[in-house]
């Protein structure tokens, strides 16, 4: 069969194409020959059911390919970016279907820097995946918990001891490690989505379902399943995404800052010419930094980059350097937000963007318009931008419909 990666590595419904124990050993036994023989491969996983018997499948093509497995456990996405580059490890796995639910799952790659696979390395693993099964001697597989230090030790560290903080981690791969560390820190918490049982992960918390109300906390930090992702709750009980972080960090960081089409207009006005857009994904925002020399880069949906900071996006890694900025108090916003609807519609078989005449009369009207596939499920993602939103929205998606039946 044909094994594509998409945007964000593999995700699928676990159990299914790609993601069977056949396909997954010869996904592993490729990835370590697209780097040679004794290719050493840093393994870790979220909470998902799943995770278990996908790590194995992964672990044992590796090992017939005569690579070795250091095998982290639970740990988020950025921790195993970091493990990646200090053991330093040919390539990275991440076994975690993101903001997901439970029963789908995928796997992320990282390259030996820690930074997700550029086209060369890409077409490396294609290659490999297209020649057939390796067998070497030498392979093997090491459970190393303590990879996890790797991610640790380059968290910034911020006096929380004035703080009380509402801690969601989606019952995902924070839950075991981001309380103790602000518990550490100072912190008083209160734990929301921190008692992981392999089917609840992203269930009605975490990043994509942030708290209504957090009483009488300053803060509620909201991760995803794999914690690379960050929403916030202030004491007002506003919601603040990663348009919102980018202004809260405009002063301490001077040049260009990077967003998405997807930020929000209100804030390119309010930043007078500092926000360059990228295409969505944190890969393309990273190209965009390092194009202009840009430090800090944001997507709205809550991955937050900086030049200095992971390899990778890091939910609590942004929050920490957010408090070690601004302090424990959260400025009020002094930037007004466009009015803007999005709504993800499931198609059966993709159409011709191009051929919806409802973009276009929505663009002459003055509305911003991004419609565009999902990179790793099949949704067709919609926003519209500026006064008459949901009337454009509405037609788009009537015509979308109709078109896709």
């Amino acid at each position: 069969m044909t094994i594509s990666f998409g945007t964000d590595g593999i995700r699928a419904k676990a159990g299914i194409e790609p993601l069977t124990p056949q396909t997954l050993f010869r996904i592993g036994n490729a990835i370590a020959n697209s780097v040679g023989a004794q290719a050493l491969i840093v393994i870790g996983r979220d909470t998902r059911e799943s995770g278990d018997w996908i790590c194995d499948a992964l672990s044992n093509g590796i090992i017939a390919a005569g690579g070795r497995v250091l095998f982290g456990g639970i740990m988020p996405t950025a921790a195993v970016s970091c493990a990646t580059l200090k053991e330093n490890a040919d390539r990275g796995i991440m076994v975690t279907a993101s903001h997901n639910p439970y029963y789908d799952n995928g796997i992320k790659l990282f390259a030996s820097t820690g930074h997700k696979l550029n086209k060369e390395q890409q077409q490396q693993l294609y290659q490999a995946l297209a020649e057939d099964l390796v067998q070497r001697n030498g392979g093997s597989r090491q459970e190393e918990p303590s990879l996890i230090r790797h991610w640790m030790e380059r968290l910034p560290q911020p006096d929380l001891q004035s703080m009380k903080i509402l801690l969601d981690c989606a019952h995902g791969a924070a839950a075991p490690h981001a309380p103790k560390i602000l518990q550490q820190l100072g912190a008083t918490l209160t734990l929301r989505g921190c008692d992981p049982n392999g089917s609840n992960i992203n269930a009605q918390v975490g990043a994509l379902h942030p708290p209504s109300n957090i009483q009488d906390h300053d803060l509620a930090i909201c991760f995803d399943g794999d914690a690379d992702r960050l929403m916030l709750v202030d004491s007002q009980n506003t919601i603040l995404d990663g348009d919102d972080i980018l202004w809260m960090l405009h002063q301490h960081y001077t040049g260009p800052l990077v967003g998405t089409v997807m930020s929000n207009g209100g804030l390119e006005e309010a930043l007078q010419g500092r926000l360059l857009r990228s295409a969505v994904g944190d890969s393309n925002v990273e190209a965009l930094m390092q194009q202009s020399g840009a430090r800090l880069g944001a997507e709205p949906s809550g991955h937050v980059l900086f030049s200095d900071g992971l390899p990778t996006g890091d939910g609590l890694f942004t929050i920490l350097r957010v408090l070690e900025c601004i302090g424990t108090t959260l400025p009020t916003s002094t930037w007004t937000r466009w009015p803007v609807c999005k709504e993800n519609l499931r198609y059966n078989h993709k159409i011709d963007l191009s051929t919806l005449s409802s973009i276009k009369t929505a663009q002459e009207s003055g509305q911003r318009v991004i419609v565009r596939y999902s990179g790793t499920e099949p949704l067709l993602r919609i926003m519209v931008e500026g006064k008459e939103a949901q009337h454009h929205l509405l037609n788009i998606r009537e015509e979308f419909l109709e078109h896709s039946r």
